[in-house]
């Protein structure tokens, strides 16, 4: 995984194009997950139990990824064909590894339609449910669209078109000019 800060330095180097053949069509920006964080303190991670995700967890987190921008982590996510799923779960053979307690060990579909352009989400009967901008329950398959959060569980991730994300950190910061603070 790489933080935005990194995927900055490599989006202002590749042409739009060769961004997208490096990251895909889209990808799904994050909050570094608690597993991580314990980890790094050398605390143990429980990956077997679900655990109940707090409702207010699901409704307030998606805003977090809205700050500190260059803090998230970008999903390095297996190659998508014509049309191609994704498995997200806690468990280690799921496409998207979510190392997060209130994720079910397969928790949700992510599937990519090449010749449409779209992704679509589908909940795989999880515990804590699939939401779409902290508030739509995902039912059935639905589609996302550009800038949605989707959460699983308590882990929310930003879904981006690679367009979008190359946009936003190919172009300039604020403490990219002179005299800026």
């Amino acid at each position: 995984m790489l933080t935005v800060a990194e995927m900055r330095a490599l989006a202002r180097k590749l042409t739009l194009e060769s961004f997208k053949e490096q990251l895909g069509p889209f990808a799904l920006i994050h909050k570094p997950p608690p597993a991580e964080q314990a980890r790094a303190f050398g605390l143990p991670i429980n990956i077997f139990a679900t655990c109940v995700a707090r409702p207010e967890n699901v409704a307030t987190g998606p805003v977090a990824l809205l700050l500190a921008f260059d803090e998230l982590t970008v999903s390095i996510l297996p190659t998508l064909t014509e049309r191609d799923e994704l498995i997200v779960g806690r468990q280690p053979d799921c496409d998207l590894v979510v190392e997060e307690p209130s994720a079910s060990k397969r928790h949700a579909a992510i599937r990519w339609d090449r010749a449409r352009g779209r992704c679509t989400v589908e909940d795989l009967s999880s515990t804590n449910g699939t939401f779409i901008s902290g508030s739509l329950k995902v039912r059935g398959e639905m589609p996302l669209k550009d800038g949605d959060i989707v959460s699983f569980g308590e882990a929310h991730y930003w879904f981006l078109l690679a367009e979008t994300l190359h946009a936003r950190l190919s172009a300039p910061l604020e403490s990219d000019f002179p005299g800026s603070g």
